[in-house]
């Protein structure tokens, strides 16, 4: 169960380095793409590129999930939860790779802008 907890810990982190090199590279102005989690936040604070920041909380993220799953939450359980919780980001992550790359959205970018609409 650890080596899969690692294998997708790592994935996550690949998925969203893709992502966010992906989003520099190729969109002509970072401010097409915004982390609708916590872009309000940056804003107050003055921040207004947030592509290698993301990666960078991305990356804290796991290592604090793998943390507190190896010290508090070593129940097999939460390790199925982290597992498909990581999986799920994974697909998330290349997702918005593919959209960033091609210029257009694919199925999985628009399921999330349709959610933001309606939460909006």
């Amino acid at each position: 169960m650890d080596l899969i907890i690692v294998l997708v810990s790592i994935d996550v982190i690949a998925s969203k380095f893709l992502d966010s090199y992906i989003t520099s590279t190729r969109l002509e102005a970072f401010r097409r793409k915004r982390n609708p989690l916590y872009t309000k936040v940056l804003q107050k604070m003055g921040i207004e590129n947030d592509i290698w920041l993301s990666m960078f909380l991305t990356v804290l993220l796991v290592g604090v999930g793998i943390y507190f799953l190896n010290a508090y939450f070593a129940v097999a359980a939460f390790q199925v939860l982290y597992i498909f919780t990581c999986l799920f980001t994974t697909v998330l992550n290349l997702g918005a790779a593919h959209s960033n790359y091609f210029g257009r959205q694919n199925f999985i970018t628009e399921k999330l802008l349709q959610v933001q609409k309606v939460r909006a």
